[in-house]
């Protein structure tokens, strides 16, 4: 996908113009971009389809009746993805970045590790809150889901720098609680590894705030889905 997107890239401009506009080489923001891609979708992915999933199996009619609190089941879904994220890194960025920079590579990949982690876990109160509402407003859902998801991974500024985004797009950007800590990503490769600590506060503050502030509006859609299928009746 990385060398796909690079091949892409450098056929309508030079690998030296991106580097002088993003300040970053292509390559090492590439890798890192699609690390954060599959880490976020991972993560995130189960927490967006498990409404409609659960609802299609049968399975939840079961869920509904547990003692655990549908919200918290649903927070808690995307725990088990971070082995396979921290197993993805090992295997995929900590050796490329290891190749390309040395010592200062692993390190930062380390980072960059983390960095990816937090931002599918930061996405999570969002995540259930577009899922929910999606499956209230929508019979057919997962349709829109499947047009979501793309346009949520453009917005996070995985593959396309938030600050080379339109004045709009930015400000609907701000708002995904992920995109502040994709940023910090960038940060962190154009500084070498090591970002100013004020930006490392500022943008994981934002984060965490926004993250936390989705989360009573998350909760509330989830006590209505579920109101709402109760009423219904659910598949079995």
């Amino acid at each position: 996908m990385t060398f796909f997107i690079i091949f892409v890239g450098s056929s309508v401009g030079s690998l030296e113009n991106f580097e002088v506009r993003v300040g970053v080489n292509p390559f090492l923001f590439f890798i890192a971009a699609s690390f954060n891609f599959l880490a976020i979708l991972g993560i995130v992915d189960d927490v967006l389809w498990s409404p409609i999933y659960d609802d299609n199996i049968g399975t939840l009619p079961y869920v509904l009746s547990s003692t655990t609190p549908w919200f918290l089941r649903l927070l808690i879904i995307p725990i088990p993805r971070l082995v396979l994220t921290i197993i993805l890194g090992f295997t995929s960025l900590v050796p490329l970045f290891t190749y390309f920079e040395g010592i200062n590579g692993f390190l930062t990949s380390l980072l960059l590790m983390g960095l990816a982690c937090l931002a599918g876990l930061l996405l999570s109160t969002f995540a259930i809150l577009l899922a929910c509402g999606v499956s209230m407003l929508m019979g057919e859902s997962w349709r829109l889901l499947n047009i979501v998801r793309p346009l949520m991974m453009i917005l996070l500024g995985i593959y396309y720098p938030r600050v080379l985004m339109p004045f709009t797009v930015r400000v609907i950007s701000y708002l995904l609680p992920s995109s502040h800590v994709v940023d910090l990503t960038l940060y962190t490769l154009v500084g070498g590894g090591t970002p100013e600590v004020l930006t490392v506060l500022t943008m994981l503050g934002l984060g965490i705030a926004l993250a936390i502030a989705y989360g009573p509006l998350s909760y509330s859609s989830t006590k209505s889905l579920e109101m709402k299928k109760l009423r219904e009746g659910v598949k079995t």
